[in-house]
């Protein structure tokens, strides 16, 4: 899920210092006497810039400082409290928009990434800055340094896991595509995460509720979220079952009530990150193969309609699928040929060709795409083109092939066209250069022939005239041969020269090469 950068107005970082106060102060409301199970505040500072860009910090830092120095605390130690949380913002969303592409909740890697960057790392920075501030000021004993330290992080770390995802999933998309029926079922589901929320945290109901361990009753409806619904909706229903079982607990109800304070707030904090997470991978991996199913949908279509003839076959050669296109190619049904060896469909004379080819593809070699022959269901041959490219399991390993076979009757009936034409257009112009080169020197025969009719007796000249008749018809033939523009095959000349017939001389030419 690729974040936009929504520019904020100059009004825009006034309304989210208040914002931030407002969200601060109910955080402080909804905690313990000593400290807040989730600080809100910390997905606000983390949510912003992802949303809004890097030059949204003055809000931010304003917001913090407004929080802690109306609670607790020196002017200069709130100053460094601000800006400790004003850098955890800063580099959370630098570090999630750094590993994960800005994708934070597209695949569930990128939802671990957001977890262990901006949960767990940059609010890190935050508790140390500000556990060092309050020690050195003296509000807090250094002996406590390390407590402190937890509790500031586990509820830095609980806001962002909590808080976070929602407001990032609502500003990429804030618009509510449901039909009456989905909007009603929305709405009972969030029903029903309150009343369960409040049947588990709140005490609601009879006193046997209030003493057993019932929390599991919330994850089914989680689940159902994220099933039903998506990462925004679920995400929702996280934000709202955190804050009634912070609520819950904070006032001695629920679960996580147990010896001490501390206790009750680490269970809490535990259960939250827990179900955060839990119900973001869910919603991720469901998203994920959703759009998996509808990528195969989509190719499944293309392979089943396209006038290709498509086939997948076993690195032994039998077949796996059949489509349309290589039904209406081959003349089986998908019925009749998946199962049986792709020999089905080769011609006897090329057998040794499908092994070849199967062999490279199990090694991971590259097969060009290659002309051959097929055969039909009915006998008949036809020319193909094939394509084959290898086919792999979840694991990457090569288990089989693809191949892609297309019709090329009609291509080879143009090539054979063209190569004719080319070779009849040739014919023409040697015919056309032999009858310029012949029309020359039998001019000269024929007027020596007439010269030596008056020179010789009766007897030589019928010679004479035997011979200017025979170069009357070579001369015929010339003109007639320098008038040839175009040369055309016909299926019968029986008056054709053997010389001039391409078929014959052809198969002369073929009886030679074989000798």
């Amino acid at each position: 899920m690729a974040l936009p950068r929504l520019s904020p107005m100059p009004w825009g970082l006034l309304v989210l210092t208040g914002v931030y106060f407002v969200v601060g102060k109910l955080g402080l409301i909804l905690g313990f006497s000593t400290s807040t199970a989730v600080w809100p505040p910390a997905g606000i500072a983390l949510a912003a810039p992802l949303l809004l860009g890097y030059r949204v910090w003055p809000a931010l830092f304003v917001g913090s400082f407004l929080v802690n120095v109306t609670t607790e605390g020196s002017v200069w130690t709130t100053l460094g409290v601000a800006s400790g949380n004003t850098l955890a913002g800063l580099l959370g969303a630098f570090l999630v928009t750094r590993f994960t592409g800005g994708n934070v909740f597209g695949r569930a890697r990128d939802i671990f990434a957001f977890a262990a960057l901006a949960g767990f790392l940059s609010t890190a920075v935050s508790a140390t800055i500000g556990a060092t501030c309050l020690s050195l000021a003296g509000f807090a004993s250094w002996d406590r340094f390390g407590a402190l330290w937890l509790t500031r992080w586990l509820g830095s770390a609980a806001g962002v896991l909590v808080v976070a995802p929602a407001l990032i999933l609502w500003g990429v998309d804030r618009t509510l595509r449901l039909t009456g029926a989905r909007a009603m079922e929305l709405a009972l589901l969030l029903g029903s995460v309150v009343v369960v929320g409040l049947a588990v945290f709140g005490g609601l109901g009879s006193a046997w509720v209030r003493v057993y361990p019932l929390e599991f009753l919330c994850v089914p409806l989680l689940i159902l979220a994220a099933f039903r619904f998506g990462l925004r909706e679920a995400a929702t229903c996280v934000v709202l079952l955190s804050v009634i079982a912070t609520w819950g607990t904070s006032r001695g109800a629920g679960p996580f009530v147990w010896g001490t304070e501390n206790e009750s707030l680490l269970l809490l904090q535990a259960f939250m990150g827990t179900i955060a997470m839990m119900t973001l991978l869910l919603a991720a991996v469901i998203a994920e193969r959703g759009r998996v199913e509808e990528a195969l949908a989509r190719a499944a279509s293309i392979v089943e309609f396209s006038d290709d003839a498509i086939i997948a076959k076993t690195l032994d050669g039998t077949i796996t699928s059949w489509n349309a296109g290589a039904q209406r190619l081959y003349g089986y049904s998908g019925r009749e040929a998946i199962g049986r060896p792709i020999a089905l469909i080769i011609p006897p004379e090329l057998g040794d060709e499908l092994p070849k080819i199967l062999t490279q593809i199990a090694r991971g070699e590259r097969v060009e795409p290659y002309d051959t022959v097929r055969m039909t269901k009915d006998g008949r041959r036809i020319d193909v083109s094939v394509t084959v490219s290898p086919t792999r399991d979840a694991e990457g390993r090569i288990v089989g092939a693809s191949a892609i076979a297309r019709d090329i009757t009609d291509r080879k009936r143009m090539e054979v066209a063209l190569r004719e034409r080319d070779t009849l257009r040739y014919v023409a112009s040697l015919a056309a250069a032999a009858a310029h080169e012949i029309n020359n020197p039998l001019a000269a025969v024929m007027g020596h022939t007439h010269l030596l009719a008056d020179e010789v007796d009766a007897k030589a000249r019928e010679r004479i005239d035997a011979i200017a008749a025979a170069a009357s018809r070579i001369a015929q033939i010339v003109a007639r041969m320098r008038g040839v523009t175009r040369v055309e095959l016909t299926d019968e000349a029986p008056y054709l020269p053997e010389m001039l017939d391409l078929n014959k001389s052809s198969e002369r030419l073929r009886e030679h090469q074989r000798l």
